[in-house]
C-alpha cells in the first residue's frame, strides 16, 4: 500500500446541510381604536385620561380650547389587561388642525378579522372644554368606535345630559354599530351621591326620541361602572372595557362601513381663546 497522503481538490468541498426553518407565526396586526370621552364639563373626562395615560391626578387642569387626543396602546392578555405608557401626545390649539391619521396606523377589518389581537392602540379623544360653549366641531364625533359617556354621581342633571350627548354622538359618528361605555365619575364623595347605579340604565335609555343607548349596550354588567379618577385601578378598567368593546365591533363585524384611515381635519374656531376647566373629581 502506497504511503502517499491522498489530498482533496480545492473545489470539493463537503456541501452544506441545509436545515429547513421552521415557518415564524405571524403576529396579528395592532389595530387602532378612537375612543372618544362625552359629558358635561366638570364630569371630570379629562382628569380620567390624565390618569390613564400619565398616572396623573390634579383637581386643577388647564384647558386648550380645541380638539386634543392621547395616544396609548393596551395589552389585552387572557386574565389581566394592563396598558403601556407609551404614549403620543397631540394636542391642537385654536389656531391649529390635526393632522389626519396616516392609512398606517390603522388596520383594516379584514386583516385582524381572523384573531383577537394582543394589544390595541386607543386614540383617546377629549372635548378640551368646548362643550362649555357648544362648539363641538361634527367631525371631532366622526369614525368614533367607542363613545364613554362619563357622568357625575352627584350631579343629577349630567345623568339626564348622557341621552342627548349620545344621540348628538350616533348622528354624526357615521359608524354602523359603535361601542358604548357608560362611567360614573366622583364615587369618592359618595356622601354627595345623588344618583345610584341601579338608576343610571332607566335613566338614560327612557324618554328617548332618537337614538337609544340602550340598544347600542351588549352587557351592561360590564359598560356600566362607577369610578373615580383618584384611582388607576379603576380608571384602567373604564379604557380596558372601551379596548374589549371596539375589537369585539370589529370582530363581530358589525361596522362594515367603518373605514379607520377615513379621518376628517377637525374645524377649530380661533375666535376662542383658551380658558381654565377646573376638573374637580
Amino acid at each position: 500500500m502506497s504511503g502517499k497522503t491522498q489530498t482533496r481538490h480545492p473545489l470539493e468541498t463537503t456541501p452544506p446541510v441545509l436545515q429547513r426553518r421552521s415557518p415564524q407565526p405571524q403576529s396579528t396586526p395592532t389595530p387602532t381604536l378612537k375612543v372618544i370621552l362625552l359629558g358635561d364639563s366638570g364630569v371630570g373626562k379629562t382628569c380620567l385620561r390624565s390618569q390613564f395615560v400619565h398616572h396623573i391626578f390634579t383637581n386643577a387642569y388647564k384647558a386648550t380650547i380645541g380638539g386634543d387626543y392621547l395616544t396609548t396602546t393596551v395589552t389585552l392578555p387572557q386574565e389581566k389587561p394592563r396598558h403601556s405608557t407609551n404614549y403620543t401626545d397631540s394636542t391642537l390649539t385654536g389656531s391649529e388642525t390635526p393632522q389626519t391619521p396616516q392609512t398606517s396606523e390603522f388596520t383594516s377589518l379584514k386583516s385582524i378579522k381572523a384573531s383577537v389581537p394582543d394589544k390595541v392602540n386607543l386614540q383617546i379623544w377629549d372635548t378640551a372644554g368646548q362643550e362649555r360653549f357648544n362648539s363641538i366641531s361634527q367631525a371631532f364625533y366622526r369614525g368614533a368606535d367607542v363613545c364613554v359617556l362619563v357622568y357625575d354621581i352627584t350631579n343629577y342633571e349630567s345623568v339626564l345630559s348622557m341621552r342627548d350627548w349620545f344621540a348628538r354622538f350616533k348622528e354624526h359618528c357615521h359608524v354602523d354599530f359603535p361601542g358604548v361605555v357608560v362611567v360614573g365619575n366622583k364615587m369618592d364623595k359618595v356622601n354627595e351621591r345623588c344618583v345610584d347605579l341601579e338608576e343610571i340604565k332607566d335613566l338614560i335609555t327612557s324618554n328617548t326620541t332618537t337614538a337609544n343607548v340602550g340598544d347600542y349596550i351588549d352587557d351592561w354588567d360590564a359598560s356600566l361602572m362607577e369610578v373615580t379618577a383618584k384611582r388607576l385601578d379603576l380608571v384602567e378598567k373604564v379604557f380596558i372595557q372601551s379596548a374589549k368593546t371596539g375589537v369585539e365591533r370589529l370582530l363581530g363585524n358589525r361596522n362594515q362601513s367603518r373605514r379607520l384611515q377615513d379621518f376628517d381635519n377637525i374645524e377649530l374656531r380661533d375666535t376662542l381663546s383658551a380658558r381654565s376647566s377646573r376638573c374637580a373629581c
